[in-house]
């Protein structure tokens, strides 16, 4: 199976940026080992992937795909934490 490509929009930087949420936590997120990620579809175009970056903290990237190819654009970004991170620790568990 071929691999996802993701890449920056404008918007995902910016919201990246606000959350306080480094680049390279949000691409080990998305890269996680399945063990450590958990993704969903939103729609046909949609999904949320919710990872465990190196730096401890579970990253949530918001994306959408570019027609039906595999390239998704980052659109959002934010640490995931409270209730959200215990969400993630049931699916993963």
């Amino acid at each position: 199976m071929a691999e996802r490509e993701y890449v920056w929009t404008d918007q995902g930087l910016a919201d990246a940026q606000r959350n306080t949420v480094d680049l390279a936590e949000a691409v080990q997120a998305l890269y996680a080992p399945a063990g450590l990620r958990y993704e969903r579809g939103i729609g046909d175009l949609l999904m949320i992937v919710i990872g465990l970056a190196d730096t401890g903290r579970v990253i949530a990237v918001l994306c959408d795909r570019i027609e039906s190819s595999l390239v998704f654009k980052i659109i959002a970004v934010r640490a995931v934490q409270g209730s959200d991170l215990d969400d993630w620790r049931r699916r993963l568990g």
